[in-house]
């Protein structure tokens, strides 16, 4: 079986948040230039309510959307925003680190770009937070969201806000693996990574990106003691297939070429509704990658993003972004009517947030825990 070469792939995630954590600590303070942060309104009420924010924001005529959520969904979410104010949207899309890499090189110059930011590693929005580049905005949601659960301790709440969640999950092709394989993966998904019997036949996405970094955490930090670190090395004796992107995996799980991965779930949502052979698994708990949106300090149109904040977060917005992006809502009352929570097989997954605050992700920790888990599974 081809097995991708995935060297030159490992300093992804480590690079870019080391990049980022370089160019926000070479300049403090908030963003460039512009209208004096204390002069924005940090609600709609403080706007003079919402009427007087969407005229504001029909004057301003236009809005730019920084977002690492899939290009496809984003296009489709925005195009309601669009159609319900009469405001244009200009979309820029690429993943979350190299687009968070690109706002802080302009707000770093003094450049104000965005007016909106979707993106979803925590140490970044954390970063941003200290160095005030992005300002706290009560929408009329706020009540919306359990931000003691989602985000715990990251002391993010109304700094940005969670839409929906891609949930860490162990897929499986049904018609490569056995009966007697997929018995057990039932049981115990993650254990199955590390069992002989999947020598080969195991498909992993690079530590490169936040989501399987979040997934990996979930795993041998916060469950320590049941499978820890002793449990990735038996994954790697797997010989397992890595690749840049999950993506990529996804399209090959299906067609059979692999038999496992431990990668989201939402990647395999819309190809299990086309009738793929492919089940899934939470392991218990599972991580949540959480595509959060934030309000830069500084924005080029205010009052539309202001307006925006608020669409995306009301139960309208966020809703339609959940099942555009197949993924799981985060706001309270959020009603899961998704076609893959119908299948015989599918169970609600019980969720880890606790990755912005893991001790041993703190600081250089991070960086640290993507290296050592490279070095494993390089062996």
């Amino acid at each position: 079986m081809w097995k991708p070469k995935t060297m030159r792939f490992r300093t992804v995630l480590v690079g870019s948040v080391a990049a980022g954590s370089l160019l926000l600590a070479g300049c403090g303070g908030a963003a460039g230039g512009g209208t004096s942060v204390a002069n924005l309104p940090k609600s709609a009420a403080e706007a003079g309510g919402l009427d007087v924010l969407v005229k504001k924001a029909k004057e301003e005529g236009e809005l730019s959307l920084y977002a690492a959520t899939t290009e496809k969904a984003t296009t489709a979410w925005i195009k309601q925003f669009e159609q319900k104010y009469g405001i244009p949207v200009k979309l820029y899309r690429d993943g979350s680190t190299t687009l968070f890499q690109k706002w802080a090189q302009e707000v770093s110059g003094g450049v104000d770009n965005a007016d909106i930011v979707i993106q979803n590693v925590y140490q970044l929005w954390q970063d941003a937070k200290t160095k005030g580049w992005i300002t706290d905005y009560k929408t009329a949601n706020y009540d919306g969201y359990d931000f003691e659960k989602i985000l715990p301790g990251s002391g993010l709440a109304g700094a940005v806000y969670p839409l929906h969640q891609s949930i860490g999950a162990v897929a499986w092709n049904t018609k490569v693996t056995t009966p007697a394989q997929q018995e057990l993966l039932r049981k115990d998904p993650v254990a199955m990574l590390a069992d002989p019997s999947f020598k080969g036949q195991i498909a992993l996405g690079d530590t490169g990106g936040a989501t399987t970094a979040g997934n990996y955490a979930g795993v041998i930090l916060h469950q320590a003691d049941k499978y820890g670190w002793k449990w990735l090395e038996g994954v790697a004796a797997n010989d397992p297939a890595l690749f840049e992107s999950q993506i990529p995996i996804a399209e090959q799980l299906v067609k059979g070429e692999y038999a496992l991965t431990f990668g989201t779930d939402t990647l395999y949502n819309d190809y299990i509704a086309k009738g793929a052979p492919i089940e899934y698994k939470y392991p218990d708990p599972t991580n949540a990658a959480l595509w959060m949106i934030g309000l830069p300090a500084r924005t080029p149109h205010p009052n539309a993003a202001r307006l925006f904040m608020e669409w995306a977060t009301s139960a309208e917005g966020h809703d339609l972004m959940a099942t555009l992006g197949s993924g799981i809502g985060t706001r309270t009352g959020w009603a899961d009517k998704r076609e893959i929570a119908k299948q015989p097989w599918y169970a609600e997954p019980v969720i880890w947030y606790g990755m912005a605050t893991e001790p041993e992700l703190q600081g250089k920790g991070f960086a640290d825990f993507v290296t050592k888990v490279n070095a494993i599974l390089n062996k």
